[in-house]
């Protein structure tokens, strides 16, 4: 009789975003963060297998934190469990990326009118347009992009909006995935996003509510118009 061997999927082999666990905070928000970003950055790609096992010994920790992560990444449509097939990285979804731009677009137009109501400090915004610089001179996308996370949860900071931002964070990992792809494509995407956020700074400071919102709304109907395009 014919012993019959099935191939095993290649495993991934771990990334450099992962990194230490901090036992002083919950270890599965942290595992959850940690791959969630991977995927982002294209780390974890598309259908392929992302083992329980492999996760765990990363991490230096049991299952159990691993499977309350899984959760939430299938909750996000990150990533796929079937029978027979295991649990792999999820393609990006057209659909979740159009969703996670509208709720986007939706919370920063109305952080920016409430910020040029109160008259906020920005001076926060300054030490992160400093890094976005130098990530665009040195043509970095990857680093850009983090800095670009840092600049928009802050302005939902600034407008006292934070739990609305940590509502968009669940909502928009498709959106980023598919940033990420774009900026790592299209040359020059990350300059004209820069320019945006100086262009949106300076209607802040004017307090100017109209530009403010027209210029937050140009700067993300840019990525969604980009995605469409790229999709064609």
């Amino acid at each position: 009789m014919t012993e019959v061997r099935f191939q095993k999927s290649p495993k991934i082999e771990k990334p450099d975003f992962i990194g230490a666990i901090d036992r002083s905070r919950p270890i599965g928000v942290q595992i959850y963060e940690a791959v969630r970003m991977s995927i982002i950055l294209e780390q974890f790609k598309p259908n392929a297998p992302i083992n329980e096992g492999d996760l765990a010994a990363w991490f230096g920790v049991s299952r159990t934190p691993v499977r309350e992560a899984y959760l939430r990444l299938i909750e996000d449509g990150l990533i796929d469990t079937q029978n027979k097939v295991g649990t792999t990285v999820a393609p990006i979804d057209e659909a979740r990326v159009r969703e996670g731009i509208i709720v986007r677009r939706a919370l920063e137009r109305e952080a920016v009118k409430l910020i040029c109501e109160t008259g906020a400090d920005l001076r926060p915004l300054d030490s992160i347009i400093a890094l976005q610089s130098v990530a665009v001179s040195h043509n970095d996308h990857i680093s850009f992009f983090r800095y670009d996370e840092e600049f928009h949860a802050k302005l939902a900071d600034i407008a006292e909006l934070p739990s609305a931002w940590r509502l968009a964070y669940s909502i928009k990992a498709h959106t980023d995935r598919a940033r990420i792809v774009l900026m790592g494509n299209l040359p020059k995407r990350i300059n004209v996003a820069f320019k945006e956020h100086l262009e949106l700074i300076d209607a802040l400071k004017a307090r100017d509510s109209d530009l403010s919102q027209a210029l937050i709304n140009k700067h993300i109907n840019s990525a969604f118009e980009t995605v469409e395009d790229y999709a064609e």
